[in-house]
């Protein structure tokens, strides 16, 4: 079975698409630049000492405000057709 694998320039317009399409919900009151890359964060349902590898994640997309700020938001949220 081969790993599905999506590439963020394939998706960036989408994604900037989405991004001007929500803005107004979304919070941000300042100018961002999108990080042209995707962000796979694992989630754990217990903290642990040990370095743990695989298990779930949350896909997203990542924003850097002028004042340094980091916006992070769940790449289904603003694809929501998207195959993961």
């Amino acid at each position: 079975m081969k790993n599905k694998s999506l590439k963020f320039s394939d998706y960036k317009e989408q994604i900037k698409n989405a991004l001007s399409d929500k803005s107004t919900s979304l919070g941000i009151q300042e100018k961002y630049i999108l990080i042209d890359s995707f962000i796979n964060p694992p989630i754990y349902n217990e903290l642990t000492e040990d370095f743990v590898l695989g298990g779930p994640t949350i896909p997203m997309i990542a924003l850097v405000g002028d004042s340094g700020r980091i916006y992070f938001f769940a790449l289904k949220a603003l694809l929501p057709k998207i195959e993961i």
